[in-house]
């Protein structure tokens, strides 16, 4: 399984090897949030090819609804900013360069994570973020628990429910408590192969994310269960986390896009002193990946509404490749991504 896993990696990598021509952004839907991608960021439509050029100055917004299935997610990442185009270029590479900052808060049932994001996105295929953030957890939905340390650690689905609904005489693990966050992402984009209208039939995406959490838990405590990233994180370190996506492209009437493909996403979690093979060895999902943008006209105060359904299963996990929850049973997400500006 391990070898497998790996030799589709590397085919995905591969992908990457060449150079976008025509050089053509492939956005993506919510690329604010810190680990979006581990719900369900996918690009979205590229800008229509109308001529529009993106002004100096640039208010935008973007909004990203999620349900999530195994694990269990309901949230809102919402962002509003300020952008500043960094050329005067019309050249493919340049054109939508751009410096930036945000609010990006983050809404669930079970914590708001409100924060301020900076952006940079000095070349087409490249863009960087950098995000800084607090966050309060309500203490409901079983959530949060913490361990004293990774070997005391259970935090299967069966165990969290349990554990989090407790009698009198054996309280609950759950709390409410605060955090911060503080994340990096970078993220590649290719185009390659193109219609008689020179536009891309296939895209390829590689997003990176590390966030370090410190997180105020019970006296004692060194690890918790971060449901979020369904993993075990530190008290205070960091997390890893990559998608590596590949689409077919279909332009439909209009400015329609679909877009079907793969992803792959590998996150791991940095747990001094684990000794426990299962946790070092971080968690891996494949499946296909759906995304249907209704239409794309650039500087709209409301543009690119896009439906994504996301179906992958889990190849290495400590408990949802058989030992709590079988491995036929996918990780499922539905989100629905809109975003426009608001100066134009």
């Amino acid at each position: 399984m391990h070898r497998s896993t790996a030799t589709l990696a590397v085919l995905l990598v591969s992908s990457f090897a060449h150079a976008n021509e025509a050089g053509e952004t492939v956005v993506t839907a919510g690329a604010d949030a810190p680990v979006a991608s581990q719900v369900a960021e996918v690009p979205s439509a590229s800008a229509a090819p109308t001529g529009w050029v993106a002004p100096r100055h640039r208010v935008t917004w973007s909004s990203l609804s999620v349900v999530r299935y195994n694990a269990l997610g309901l949230q809102e990442l919402f962002d509003v900013g300020y952008e500043y185009k960094l050329f005067d270029s019309s050249h493919v590479l340049l054109k939508d360069s751009f410096v930036g900052i945000s609010a990006s808060p983050i809404m669930t049932p079970a914590f708001a994570n409100p924060g301020v994001t900076l952006k940079v996105q000095p070349i087409a295929l490249l863009r960087l973020e950098a995000r800084a953030s607090v966050i309060q957890y309500y203490g409901n939905f079983n959530l949060i628990q913490s361990f004293a340390s990774p070997e005391s650690a259970t935090f299967s689905d069966s165990q969290i429910k349990e554990q989090g609904t407790r009698g009198d005489s054996k309280p609950s693990r759950a709390y409410a408590t605060t955090g911060s966050n503080f994340g990096l992402t970078g993220e590649l984009r290719w185009a390659g192969v193109r219609d008689d209208a020179g536009r891309p039939q296939v895209e390829a995406r590689s997003r990176f994310n590390g966030t370090y959490h410190r997180m105020n838990l019970e006296p004692g405590d060194t690890v918790w269960y971060d449901q979020y990233f369904d993993l075990l994180v530190p008290k205070e370190g960091w997390t890893v986390s990559n998608d590596l996506d590949v689409f077919a492209r279909f332009n439909l009437e209009g400015t329609a896009v679909l877009r079907a493909g793969l992803r792959y996403n590998y996150a791991r979690a940095f747990l001094d002193g684990n000794t426990r093979d299962e946790l070092n060895q971080g968690t891996q999902r494949v499946g296909p990946i759906v995304a249907y943008t209704l239409y794309d006209e650039p500087g709209k105060s409301v543009n690119k509404p896009t439906l994504i359904g996301i179906l992958n299963w889990h190849l290495v996990h400590p408990y949802r490749t058989g030992q709590d929850v079988t491995q036929a049973l996918p990780y499922v997400v539905f989100a629905y991504s809109i975003s426009g500006d608001l100066l134009q």
